[in-house]
Order: structure tokens, then C-alpha cells, then sequence
């Protein structure tokens, strides 16, 4: 269970978002986000580290009103055809997830006011890939 309660997805104090980490991102990413002074939590924590559980971590996002965070291309493709949520997929490889989401996360931070929204974070930018926007 993440350290959150809230019954409603909302900006914490100071602009904190609540992300929920795939179990293939790595820690660094976690790091920076918690430096920026965001609130983070992984599918480990939330017992679904286990692969294939793809539907289940975009459920318990949505119900723990936190942004789901992972570098998986179908778990992507398939939330950009049905958006639930909040999902960015990070296009990049796994050493560089915590620049490449760093060097973007004011961008990202703006496209969280969106109820449903697919975004994929890559070095050249921030694009919104949810066919439901």
C-alpha cells in the first residue's frame, strides 16, 4: 500500500505528483523523482513486481490516483489505445530513464492536468499518444 490516502488524485504540497513505478524502471529514476519532491512508490512495494500483470498496475494507479511510469513499449501501445488514467512511457534505454525524464518533467508535470493521458518521454520531447484526448 503507497503512504498516500487521498481519496482523490490531486497536486500534494509544493506541486508533489504521486508516481507508481513499473517494476522495470530503475532506482535512479525513483531517486530524481523523490529529489524533485514528488511522492514515488514501486509495483514491489504494492506487491505486483511479477510480470504480466500489465492490467492490474494501471488499475491500482488509477485507484491510488498516482501517474504509472515504465519503459515497457506494448504495456504503452496498449494504454494509448485505452487510456485509463494517467501512463508515461519512458522511450529510452534503462541508464538513461532518470535524465531523460529529468530533462522533461516540467513539460510532463503540465500534461498531468488530463484525467486520461498516454505520454511518451524520450530524449527528444514529450508527446501525449492517447487516441482518447
Amino acid at each position: 500500500m503507497p503512504p498516500f490516502s487521498s481519496p482523490h488524485r490531486e497536486i500534494l504540497h509544493g506541486g508533489a505528483v504521486r508516481f507508481f513505478l513499473d517494476h522495470d524502471i530503475p532506482v535512479s529514476v525513483r531517486k530524481m523523482l523523490q529529489g524533485e519532491g514528488h511522492k514515488c512508490w514501486t509495483a514491489a512495494q504494492a506487491g505486483l513486481a511479477s510480470e504480466g500483470q500489465d492490467d492490474k498496475l494501471t488499475v491500482y494507479a488509477a485507484a491510488h490516483h498516482a501517474v504509472l511510469v515504465t519503459l515497457d513499449r506494448q504495456f504503452s501501445e496498449r494504454r494509448r489505445r485505452n487510456p485509463i488514467g494517467q501512463h508515461i512511457r519512458l522511450r529510452c534505454r534503462e541508464p538513461e530513464a532518470a535524465g531523460v525524464l529529468a530533462m522533461h518533467l516540467p513539460k510532463v508535470l503540465e500534461y498531468l492536468d488530463r484525467d486520461h493521458v498516454t505520454l511518451t518521454v524520450s530524449q527528444q520531447g514529450v508527446r501525449a499518444d492517447s487516441e482518447w484526448t
